[in-house]
């Protein structure tokens, strides 16, 4: 996976940064306290796409970007490890799309839009602890829930995008999901940035978090993905109830049968693993 291609899409195409891209890495971001913006992608507003078609109080709005296991590996002070026993294999995690603003945005102009871009690294943030099985295999917390997979599945090359990068907002805070875009808008942000992510990361395995992620990819690659697809709950569902055990159980159980079957990880691994889940 080269790093060098996804800082370019993140972080001069996808967000654009005043700051030297090809040695911008976590550690330069904790240098400068944020992400410094100058600048975000316009090619929905220009299209005049960016608007909920249904309530056209519903803009794009809030935008994020990808987060690499390399950032959680500078993140977490680990990037020196031995990784002999590492998966260098391309594996993607794909969640929707940004929600509400939980103060990791501030309002930018650029080309004469207005926009939210991060100021903070989308999904890792700071410094923080590793974390591995059962340590964060729960709803709620996005970044810590990839931390932990990070470690618990030796991940060298593991990478975690929405599949749209701006929320659909309105000044309320309120928020709509992907069936409620413009399909244009959705199109337009898969074709100049989620391919080109999966382009770069060279996925065997997909994990969609939630169902409205995979619907979509059935419609991009219609009964013949090009890698296995696996669904996961999506970590926001804890609100409707489900509690920490039902996602303990999902998400290790279908990631380790999802790394399995592309061969990621082996049948010894495998079954070494889930006698760690039942011991756990």
């Amino acid at each position: 996976m080269e790093l060098s291609r996804l800082n370019e899409l993140n972080f001069n195409d996808l967000l654009v940064l005043d700051t030297d891209i090809s040695t911008y890495d976590f550690n330069v971001y904790l240098e400068n306290g944020k992400h410094l913006i100058k600048g975000f992608c316009t090619r929905c507003e220009d299209k005049g796409c960016n608007v909920c078609p249904s309530d056209q109080s519903y803009k794009l709005q809030n935008i994020s970007h990808g987060a690499t296991s390399e950032d959680i590996l500078i993140a977490t002070d680990k990037q020196a490890l031995s990784f002999t026993d590492w998966h260098k294999e391309g594996v993607l995690f794909l969640m929707e799309g940004p929600s509400i603003d939980w103060g990791l945005y501030e309002e930018n102009v650029f080309n004469g839009h207005e926009k939210k871009p991060s100021k903070e690294w989308y999904w890792v943030h700071g410094k923080q602890e590793s974390y591995s099985y059962p340590q964060q295999f729960k709803g709620g917390r996005y970044g810590a829930l990839f931390n932990s997979i990070v470690f618990t599945f030796k991940l060298k090359n593991a990478y975690l995008t929405n599949l749209v990068k701006c929320g659909l907002n309105n000044h309320e805070d309120g928020y709509k999901g992907i069936k409620e875009y413009d399909y244009e808008c959705l199109e337009t942000c898969v074709e100049n940035v989620l391919l080109k992510e999966m382009a770069i990361v060279n996925p065997k395995v997909v994990f969609c978090f939630g169902s409205s992620v995979e619907e979509y990819l059935w419609d991009l690659y219609p009964g013949d993905y090009p890698f296995l697809v696996v669904v996961l709950p999506h970590p926001a569902g804890r609100r409707r109830g489900f509690k920490d055990e039902y996602y303990r159980h999902l998400y290790f159980t279908r990631i380790l049968e999802g790394l399995y079957k592309v061969g990621i990880i082996s049948i010894e691994e495998a079954q070494n693993k889930f006698k760690e889940f039942l011991t756990l």
